[in-house]
């Protein structure tokens, strides 16, 4: 049972020193492209680009962070031009969030800094403990998520 309860507890130790490398890492890239923007700022600017119609409490219910949180990170990036708002046809009561042609341009940037981190990060890892690797961590986030 002392081992099982060891191995867990590297597993978590191991999932943070990843997680907080992989947020370095992130944050050196903006630093470096001299983006003015947080990691959190990053989630929200790539979500709104992915998402065909993105509301404020869309980023709510993903991220699993207070409105309060979110609506003053969104207000941040309206701030700085980044994000915009429209009215959404389908609810009046909520506005759609999209990237601003200044926005768009930083979500290249974002997306070419995410290339790179993803080939240092996987540098000397075959594909299939790669593929491994995904699954794993889809499960372990599956798990922790429902």
């Amino acid at each position: 049972m002392k081992v099982k309860k060891m191995k867990n507890a590297i597993t978590v130790e191991v999932a943070l020193q990843l997680a907080h490398a992989l947020k370095q890492q992130l944050a050196q890239q903006l630093e470096i492209q001299n983006l003015d923007i947080t990691p959190m700022h990053v989630r929200v600017i790539m979500t709104i680009h992915k998402r065909q119609h993105c509301t404020a409490q869309d980023i709510v219910n993903l991220f699993k962070r207070d409105k309060a949180q979110i609506n003053r990170l969104i207000k941040g990036l309206i701030d700085q031009g980044l994000v915009k708002k429209t009215v959404n046809p389908n609810d009046k009561r909520s506005q759609l969030l999209t990237l601003s042609a200044q926005g768009k341009d930083v979500q290249k940037t974002l997306f070419e800094c995410a290339g790179e981190i993803q080939e240092k990060v996987t540098f000397g890892v075959n594909t299939d403990d790669l593929d491994i690797f995904v699954k794993v961590a889809q499960q372990m986030t599956k798990n922790l998520t429902c």
